[in-house]
């Protein structure tokens, strides 16, 4: 009984698949140094990767049903859960971004999901 109670008490906590979104993800874009060669500086190609990261992580996100507002650890998780795109790590910049990519694509009533 205890047991069950605390199962209820618990906050609702966002399930991400460990592979994939099961709407899948966008296609991974290039890299900023295959992007940009060596002619970006460290802060172009730290905003260009981190916005990459954050517009994939936002569209699978959409496509999967979830909606604003999302706590923190939910997006880390998200972000965590986008196998094709190796050492993607959350920050609260990367968070910020996903946030505005998902406004964007709630705002934007010609952007439907498809099935």
């Amino acid at each position: 009984m205890l047991r069950a109670l605390r199962r209820a008490l618990r906050p609702a906590r966002l399930r991400i698949p460990a592979r994939r979104f099961t709407a899948g993800i966008a296609a991974p874009t290039p890299t900023a140094r295959e992007a940009f060669g060596t002619d970006a500086t460290a802060a172009e190609a730290i905003a260009y990767n981190r916005s990459r990261v954050a517009t994939a992580t936002a569209v699978a996100l959409y496509r999967s049903g979830h909606v604003l507002p999302m706590p923190d650890d939910h997006l880390d998780d998200a972000v965590r859960a986008l196998d094709d795109f190796p050492y993607s790590a959350p920050s609260p910049e990367t968070r910020a971004a996903i946030r505005a990519a998902l406004a964007v694509l709630e705002a934007d009533y010609t952007v439907t999901v498809a099935h």
